[in-house]
């Protein structure tokens, strides 16, 4: 038996949504703030018996984005797979499939549901019955509703996803159109059979690892340290006449400690002190007595453990001895020895959830923990921002998380695709490749000039790095793009997608006749084919698909870089390499030709002497704000990042002009001191930034603002 499927209908941050999960471990990956502890939190009401049984619901754990709150319902439901034939189980397996009378046993579903208690669901059905309803009249009925007229169900055996709309609409209520189903008619194939005398959590085990964040704390606690979860009850294994030494020795103990002198000395001070202070009459009698106990079971409770560093051999020490990520590696391993011990309760079936074991643990350990998980007969299920763990994720068994406003949103990166395509992600996304499943934005590259190179332009024109929109610029190392690009899609990641890449138009001039050119024509003749083979493939790849798009330089990276106005950056690179000035002197009269079969050979030729990704390197090395970027790069920045809004663009119009006031070109007459200031009294960032594209039309600011409409 396991969880093949959570929905959650306006519960915290999450709208609707519908995860898959895979037997084995599932990954939840995502921002901060996405939701993950919310999700673990919606899946520890139905199966964790460690939290109370009473659930209570507060107006804030209604979602946000319906607005108000009042006659809405919160649902969480969980689908199982696999059930076995167990007769308490039967209480929540599916007995018919659809509309089909068609026994199955092995599916079942539990809901936990917050809703209207049924005289409110009478009112709202009456009054969707009047033909001349008007919205006052709902507005008064919700507003009379406060969390006492709600109620708490769990239920078994209902057959429909309330996290879809037309679901919620039918079957709940659609607010807008004022249609409200009749209490009366409920049917048990919609809404399940209440589980009065049953709980799923009664009948699995699931053990909750929270996340590491304060691990000293809790090892100090009463109620939270695993370890005193693993001791109790261990006191009922000790033999009777163990105990009745141990409890003689502590008692014994006690009266010696009690016996010292120094005790009694400092008892007696404390009674003649109290004494003076009343009198005879009034003074209680005192004494110190040593109070180490002698019950077996809180002697057990006092128990510490100690613990070295492997590279210290024999020493140990209290655990806040140990670094920060070794006591959360010791908690870790706490609480999964606590897990072991559950499972042999032989429930019928067995949950492990780990939040964010990443803190403080350092890369290694992070993949070694998640691959050495014991998968026998368990589901687990683990919350994560690491780009490590996700890294050695399968992907059909990851669930991505996005912020949205007010709204989170799920993506199951593997829907839809089959074995060898999941395989070929899955090769691709590795620790540093993964981030991109938790940007808001992707651009993929084909090589190391355009990884190096991109960043650095964005940071010195713009004044923000890419890190900063939430956009992951990623290197395929080679033009096999659809392996990646694949994942964004209706069906999986909705994110937007832009890929860069070289059309490899020839910068020579090629002769109608193959069999003329020269070997030098024949190689640009090679390549353009190829480019254009490839721009035909991608083309095709994207068609229909509004998540990806593909932007080309028209012959490749560093002749449109050059081609674009950067011939200054490139002469500043060589000067440093070529200390002969009339050797530069060449390579600058070179790279300035207007016509590209000259300029367009040079800067090649520099790329590969230096090699493309140094290159890079050391041209990065002279780009400030007047660099301009390609605009098919600026085209591209816009695809990915449409969350990019004006206070953002606001930003780096001031990182602009103030740049453009330290350092101009002589040929320039605009005062951007009297612009800046112009564009700071301007009451809102919309205005400011209309104003600003107004006043420059060729920025680069300009040019991102008018692509992101």
């Amino acid at each position: 038996m396991y969880i093949s499927k959570l929905s959650v209908r306006n519960f915290r941050n999450f709208k609707s949504c519908s995860l898959q999960f895979q037997r084995g471990v599932n990954t939840l990956i995502g921002e901060n703030g996405s939701g993950k502890s919310n999700l673990l939190y919606a899946l520890r009401l139905l199966i964790d018996e460690n939290l109370p049984r009473r659930t209570y619901f507060s107006e804030t754990d209604f979602n946000r984005s319906i607005g108000l709150w009042k006659a809405h319902w919160i649902i969480i439901q969980l689908q199982f797979d696999e059930l076995d034939s167990d007769e308490e189980l039967q209480a929540i397996a599916m007995h018919k499939v659809g509309h089909v009378e068609e026994m199955d046993i092995t599916k079942g579903t539990v809901l936990l549901c917050c809703r209207p208690r049924e005289s409110v669901r009478k009112k709202l059905f009456e009054f969707s019955e009047i033909p001349t309803k008007k919205k006052e009249g709902l507005d008064e009925i919700l507003s009379k509703i406060t969390l006492d007229d709600y109620e708490i169900t769990y239920r078994g055996r209902n057959n429909v996803d309330f996290s879809d709309d037309d679901n919620y609409r039918e079957y709940v209520g659609d607010f807008d159109k004022m249609i409200f189903p009749n209490p009366d008619d409920e049917s048990s194939d919609i809404y399940g059979v209440r589980l009065s005398n049953f709980s799923i959590s009664n009948e699995v085990s699931c053990t909750f690892v929270k996340a590491l964040r304060d691990v000293e704390a809790d090892l100090k606690s009463y109620r939270d340290n695993p370890l005193l979860n693993l001791l109790r009850g261990k006191e009922k294994s000790i033999s009777v006449a163990k105990k009745a030494d141990i409890e003689k020795k502590i008692e014994v103990l006690n009266q010696d400690i009690s016996g010292l002198d120094e005790v009694k000395n400092v008892s007696a001070g404390i009674s003649e002190s109290i004494k003076e202070a009343v009198g005879e009459t009034y003074a209680p009698n005192i004494s110190i007595q040593s109070e180490l106990p002698a019950d077996i079971e809180k002697l057990l409770q006092s128990l510490k453990l100690w613990v070295g560093d492997p590279d210290e051999e024999g020493y140990q020490g209290r655990i806040w001895e140990l670094s920060l990520g070794g006591a959360n590696l010791i908690y870790l391993s706490l609480k999964l020895l606590e897990y072991e011990k559950v499972k042999v309760l032989e429930k019928v079936a067995n949950f492990l959830l780990i939040e964010e074991p990443e803190a403080h643990i350092h890369t290694h350990i992070q993949k070694t923990i998640f691959q050495r998980l014991d998968k026998r007969n368990t589901q687990v299920i683990i919350s994560t921002h690491s780009t490590h763990i996700s890294s050695v994720s399968q992907i059909s068994s990851v669930n991505i998380l996005s912020r949205s406003n007010q709204n989170a949103l799920v993506f199951s990166p593997s829907n839809g695709l089959d074995k060898k395509e999941v395989t070929k992600v899955e090769r691709y996304l590795d620790a540093v490749r993964s981030n991109l499943l938790f940007a808001k934005g992707v651009i993929l590259v084909e090589g190391d000039a355009e990884q190096i190179l991109l960043p650095e332009l964005v940071k010195a024109v713009y004044g923000i790095s890419l890190d900063e929109v939430g956009i992951s610029l990623v290197n395929i190392g080679s033009t096999g793009f659809e392996n990646i690009a694949r994942l964004f899609d209706d069906l999986r990641i909705q994110k937007h997608c832009s890929i860069l890449t070289d059309w490899d138009k020839s910068i020579l001039p090629l002769p109608s006749d193959e069999k003329k050119d020269t070997p030098i024509e024949k190689d640009c003749r090679n390549s353009q084919k190829s480019g254009q083979e490839r721009k035909e493939k991608l083309d095709k790849f994207i068609k229909d698909n509004d998540w990806i798009d593909v932007y080309y330089a028209k012959h490749t990276f560093e002749v449109d870089f050059l081609l674009a106005g950067n011939s200054h950056e490139i002469v500043e690179t060589i000067k440093k390499e070529y200390k002969t000035e009339s050797k530069w002197k060449e390579i600058e009269t070179a790279l300035q030709d207007e016509d590209v079969a000259v300029s367009g050979t040079e800067i090649l030729r520099l790329a590969n002497k230096f090699k493309k990704g140094w290159f890079a390197l050391m041209v990065s090395e002279n780009i400030n704000h007047l660099t301009y970027i390609p605009d098919y790069i600026i085209e591209a920045i816009a695809f990915a990042s449409p969350h990019i809004n004006n206070k953002t663009l606001l930003s780096m119009v001031r990182h602009r002009l103030r740049k453009l006031q330290e350092l101009k070109i002589d040929s320039d007459k605009t005062d951007y001191s009297k612009l800046l200031a112009e564009i700071l009294k301007l009451k809102n960032p919309d205005e400011s930034v209309t104003a600003y594209c107004k006043a420059m039309e060729n920025d680069a600011v300009t040019k991102l603002a008018n692509h992101l409409k």
